[in-house]
């Protein structure tokens, strides 16, 4: 499961508030994402980071309750990739946590060592943008969104990342639009789409 479940976004409150758009920007960008992260045993998605790069509920940084369970996931996933470095399932799973914790260094360094294995899992080029949106690294993270839509071209959420970025991280605001048209021929109708378009259009409107 991968999620551009969101986010370095809080750096850019000052320009959007205001705007339909900060919903999409501050809050829900990695939560937007498809559900698909393997480590989830009961199937439900955890809970996003914070806007800004804050650490999740149940993350490293929500309390002693939670951090002891949480470094003890890490060190299992870093004994089975010690265990079998050629398998890059256990990887992957703890890119997923690190990105669910909110921790976007160390997500990005993962999902990186992943994709030297598995160069073309669009879904974990995805989660890597998202890490490097969460640090600021605009240009790194449409770079990889436009990697995903390479390798898998009618994949909707990268679309609907690479427009966000384009929009409120670039304030490319034509280049956001066209894409807007891709996604409503994607999903005719879609609510969140719609709500995309109408932030796109008022952040162009005040830039």
């Amino acid at each position: 499961m991968s999620r551009l479940r969101d986010h370095a976004l809080s750096g850019l409150a000052g320009v959007l508030v205001g705007f339909v758009a900060a919903y999409f920007l501050f809050e829900s960008v990695a939560e937007r994402q498809p559900q698909r992260r393997a480590f989830h045993a009961d199937g439900e998605a955890a809970a996003a980071p914070a806007p800004g790069g804050g650490p999740a509920a149940g993350g490293p940084g929500s309390g002693g309750a939670v951090r002891a369970p949480f470094m003890e996931r890490v060190g299992e996933l870093e004994r089975e990739i010690a265990a079998a470095p050629d398998d890059p399932a256990p990887r992957l799973r703890l890119a997923a946590l690190y990105f669910d914790a909110g921790l976007w260094p160390q997500a990005e360094q993962t999902y990186g060592r992943y994709l030297e294995a598995r160069p073309d899992d669009p879904d974990a080029m995805i989660d890597l943008g998202v890490a490097l949106y969460q640090q600021g690294r605009f240009d790194d993270a449409l770079a990889r969104f436009r990697r995903a839509r390479e390798i898998a071209p009618d994949h909707f959420q990268a679309r609907f990342n690479e427009a966000l970025v384009l929009a409120f991280g670039l304030r490319r605001f034509d280049e956001a639009e066209a894409l807007v048209e891709e996604l409503r021929r994607l999903r005719p109708g879609d609510p969140e789409v719609e709500r995309l378009a109408a932030g796109i259009a008022e952040g162009k409107g005040a830039a």
